[in-house]
């Protein structure tokens, strides 16, 4: 059941109301993973992401971003170190957690509300509170008038809309998303970065993003998680510093100090040894 199982992890009914402070931070503690036929994707990577932080995963392709945010979404185990999440008491267990990828996966036969309302249905919430609570969040990703069409009368930022609403439709805890915007034209990625933040600052929860894309991650993160290849690993944590994120911030100096320091941290760890930097 790829929808309730992969995707979603879905609490039955509707969600008690998390307490404050209940998830204090996510402690990612000398992670490694090797795969049965020997390939090393990931090596001791360690970093923490704050409770209610927008903590963002980027580097080149094979640096194992996907293979960590699996595992802090229990869809994967380390072969070394450990996935904690931890507060005031030490170890607690797992939060609600919703997951969102670079493909929405919407069923096509089913309107934009059902497949928003869909991990409800698997839950066993009851059709009227399922379909009140869909409407609810699809206004809140400017969606409230396409909840009766079907997925391919949308474009793709909205088919992508409709995802993120689908995932926090669960309220969770903790939000995953892997490449999210990545497939979408430049325009329409900001646009949906904005919705993003605004989404985050809203309803609080914790969210872990994978991005290819160093200008995303230096707008959206309030931490940025640099991550190289062979095996992977973190080389650096920035920290952009941007309080509340504009469509302008985008073309000032400080953004463009940001991004550069991101690139500097990714060039830095690409040389190999005895390089030249």
């Amino acid at each position: 059941m790829n929808l309730g199982a992969a995707e979603h992890h879905v609490a039955a009914g509707r969600p008690a109301a998390q307490q404050p402070g209940a998830l204090r931070r996510i402690e990612v503690a000398g992670v490694g993973r090797v795969f049965e036929d020997g390939f090393e994707a990931l090596a001791s990577a360690s970093f923490e992401v704050p409770a209610g932080s927008l903590t963002v995963l980027v580097g080149p392709s094979g640096c194992g971003k996907t293979t960590l945010l699996r595992m802090i979404g229990g869809l994967d185990s380390p072969t070394s170190g450990a996935v904690r999440f931890l507060g005031d008491a030490g170890t607690l267990p797992p939060p609600r957690t919703a997951f969102a990828f670079q493909e929405p996966r919407l069923l096509p036969w089913r309107s934009v509300a059902a497949n928003v309302a869909l991990p409800l249905e698997l839950a066993g919430v009851p059709r009227g509170e399922r379909l009140d609570r869909a409407a609810s969040m699809l206004e809140r990703v400017q969606l409230a008038d396409a909840g009766r069409r079907l997925p391919g009368q949308l474009s793709g930022g909205m088919r992508m809309r409709a995802s993120i609403a689908r995932a926090l439709v669960t309220e969770p805890e903790l939000l995953l998303l892997d490449e999210p915007f990545g497939a979408l034209d430049e325009i329409t990625r900001h646009a949906l970065d904005d919705m993003l933040l605004s989404l985050h600052a809203r309803l609080g929860m914790t969210v872990v993003m994978v991005t290819h894309s160093i200008v995303e991650a230096a707008y959206v993160g309030s931490q940025v998680v640099v991550m190289a290849p062979a095996p992977g690993r973190v080389v650096a944590t920035v920290r952009p510093g941007f309080a509340q994120p504009t469509p302008a911030l985008r073309a000032t100096p400080e953004f463009a100090a940001a991004t550069a320091g991101i690139m500097r941290s990714l060039a830095q760890a690409m040389v190999p040894a005895g390089g030249a930097p």
